[in-house]
């Protein structure tokens, strides 16, 4: 009777969106366990702290557009990564494995219906379960070495061995201290970029007045522009500046600009100014004719010099293109993703490390950026995807 193999025992270090899925697609294959460590006491910290208003999990756009929105790698690897697990198979996953129900907001995002994380992570959790995935908290990775046919692991109170070893540890954002691995993989001679701050707000120099009227409340249906590019949406006014989607895009240190109603041009905002026939101040004419935003009227009377308020044609001028500074991104800390990690050179197209045949990384922690709108979490998942087929082809001894 022929003897039986052992299973392939399978690591994965990180339970944001890449470790997850990985697991999830790994699990339940015959002859492959799964352990699943966690630094934190609970699973998804970063997913919950991303969905805590409203989860974008991915975005409608064809295949081409959809890849132009990612850097660090190759147009052609977002290609392929998009076309073998793309936004069509991660929402097939949530609506039938997970059993959620997501829809199609005007923005062309996708998003749960419920709104936030809480649910999505709460159902792959149970599902991880369900499959025999073993759940490891409270574990943070210290080291790990080489062995015959895979890695030895070293955590902060616990060795263990594994044949694959996945790597999805996180970027810089969100953390109040700088997370420990870049130092581990340096240790072992591999390139790790440092962290920089990516879809983050940025400050702008508020007068008092102004942001005792305006203080949170949102720019709506504004145009935002620099060197870098155009971006239409929706900016929020904070005490250090402004926060939202055209600022993640496009922001940086430097001149910048605002089209508070970019549907009109010039010469119609003009038009509809002097049609008024009362004998009225220009910002009253604006707030008769053109049904801006409370932000965007505060915006013109707290930051127009009092000559240019005084003057129709300059308040017409500064409405289509109302000049900004931005000063300096916000912290990693408070940053929604970030840019830097471990080196793209280091990695294979399906994710393995060159110099480590045994270990895969993938998620946040490789240096690659896209912005927020579900283009961070797709690419999460896809990575996820890729990297369990990986393992899934490869033969058992490495």
């Amino acid at each position: 009777m022929p003897a039986t193999k052992p299973p392939l025992r399978v690591a994965i270090v990180g339970s944001g969106p890449t470790g997850l899925f990985a697991a999830n697609r790994l699990a339940g294959v015959p002859g492959i366990e799964i352990d699943l460590y966690e630094r934190r006491a609970g699973l998804g910290r970063k997913l919950l702290v991303a969905g805590s208003s409203g989860l974008n999990i991915s975005h409608h756009l064809p295949p081409k557009e959809f890849a132009a929105h990612y850097t660090g790698f190759t147009p052609e690897f977002w290609t392929s990564l998009l076309r073998d697990f793309g936004p069509k198979e991660w929402i097939a996953f949530i609506e039938n494995d997970l059993g959620l129900e997501t829809f199609l907001g005007t923005s062309q995002r996708y998003f749960v219906r419920e709104m936030k994380a809480s649910g999505l992570l709460a159902g792959w959790k149970k599902r991880l379960e369900e499959k025999g995935v073993r759940l490891h908290p409270n574990h943070e990775l210290r080291g790990f070495s080489e062995t015959t046919n895979g890695v030895k692991l070293h955590f902060n109170d616990y060795e263990t061995e594994a044949d694959r070893l996945v790597l999805a540890l996180g970027g810089g954002s969100w953390e109040e201290s700088p997370p420990l691995w870049p130092e581990i993989l340096q240790a072992k001679g591999l390139d790790v970029k440092p962290f920089r701050a990516a879809n983050v707000g940025y400050s702008v120099a508020w007068s008092a007045p102004f942001l005792k009227e305006a203080e949170g409340k949102p720019l709506k249906k504004i145009r935002f522009g620099n060197r870098r590019g155009e971006k239409d949406g929706e900016l929020v006014i904070t005490t250090y500046g402004l926060e939202g989607t055209p600022v993640y895009f496009f922001g940086e240190t430097g001149p910048a600009w605002l089209d508070l109603k970019p549907d009109l041009t010039e010469s119609e905002i003009m038009a509809r100014l002097e049609s008024v026939r009362e004998n009225l101040a220009p910002l009253r004419r604006v707030k008769k004719t053109l049904e801006l935003c409370e932000a965007s009227q505060a915006l013109l009377f707290h930051h127009l010099p009092e000559s240019e308020r005084r003057d129709l044609k300059t308040v017409a001028a500064r409405i289509k293109r109302f000049p900004l500074q931005l000063v300096e991104p916000r912290p990693l800390s408070e940053s929604i993703s970030s840019t830097g990690g471990l080196s793209l050179s280091e990695v294979e197209t399906s994710l393995r490390l060159k110099k480590y045949p045994s270990i895969y990384a993938g998620g946040e922690m490789l240096d690659w950026h896209a912005p927020t709108g579900g283009f961070l979490i797709q690419a999460a998942v896809s990575m996820g995807a890729r990297i369990a087929e990986a393992i899934l082809h490869s033969p058992r001894s490495m």
